[in-house]
């Protein structure tokens, strides 16, 4: 007798990780905002119908990846992205002795735009949709290091501001506050390439200079694109570092 080869595998998923899946939805929604703590883990436990170690291991989990933040004495908490925790998971560089370095940002402009193949296929764009444009320059210890371009969809940050001054350093917790938008993953691509005008004026190199460039575009709590961003990075003086596990 011949086996079945198209028979699908049967699949289980533990019951920590469907409560876990039903809190992070339920943060998602709006339910819980950012700062806003959870019910208490009978209630919660109850409310599911599972042990209290059950739904302690769905919160333990949702803490490990930094959606939520456990307080001794107090209860869980939705995370709330500051400075550092926005910046340093997605921000690598750090000077030639390893030490992290604190960017600071000059922005150049930030204008509608139509947008690139490139930025159309990363944000999931549909025909005759603009983007925002956010061109900055980033510092590390007053020495322009970084000629950056941020590409937003219109769709998804309607009344982002213009004003320079209402563009803050640090987007990520922009986003989280003023749009409800965590960003959760990143995917980066890492090439090297030759520096044009706008890195010539921006980031005072020669033309034969050569800059690392990083493509990025990040992902929010539902895997849907948030922004698609490039860096195109003078690496004489600051190393971009990695750390895998």
């Amino acid at each position: 007798m011949t086996p079945h080869t198209d028979i699908p595998k049967l699949t289980f998923t533990p019951l920590y990780e469907q409560v876990k899946k039903a809190i992070l939805n339920r943060i998602i929604a709006g339910e819980w905002g950012p700062g806003s703590f959870l019910p208490s883990e009978i209630a919660l436990a109850k409310e599911y119908g599972v042990s209290q170690g059950t739904l302690r291991k769905a919160l333990n989990a949702l803490t490990r990846e930094k959606r939520l933040v456990r307080y001794q004495g107090k209860g869980t908490a939705v995370a709330v992205l500051d400075e550092d925790s926005s910046l340093f998971p997605f921000f690598l560089l750090s000077d030639k002795y390893g030490k992290r370095v604190y960017p600071l940002s000059h922005i150049c402009g930030v204008r509608l735009a139509p947008p690139s193949e490139a930025e159309r296929a990363a944000l999931n764009l549909g025909p005759d949709t603009d983007v925002i444009h956010i061109d900055r320059v980033r510092m590390l210890a007053d020495c322009p290091v970084i000629n950056e371009r941020v590409t937003l969809s219109t769709a998804r940050f309607p009344h982002f501001s213009f004003e320079f001054d209402k563009v803050p350093n640090t987007l990520y917790e922009h986003y989280q506050i003023h749009f409800g938008i965590t960003v959760a993953r990143a995917t980066e691509q890492i090439e090297v390439t030759m520096p044009d005008a706008a890195d010539l004026k921006r980031l005072n190199i020669e033309k034969n200079h050569p800059l690392l460039l990083v493509t990025r575009t990040s992902f929010d709590l539902q895997d849907q694109p948030v922004e698609f961003r490039t860096s195109r990075i003078n690496t004489a003086h600051h190393v971009y570092r990695a750390e895998l596990r």
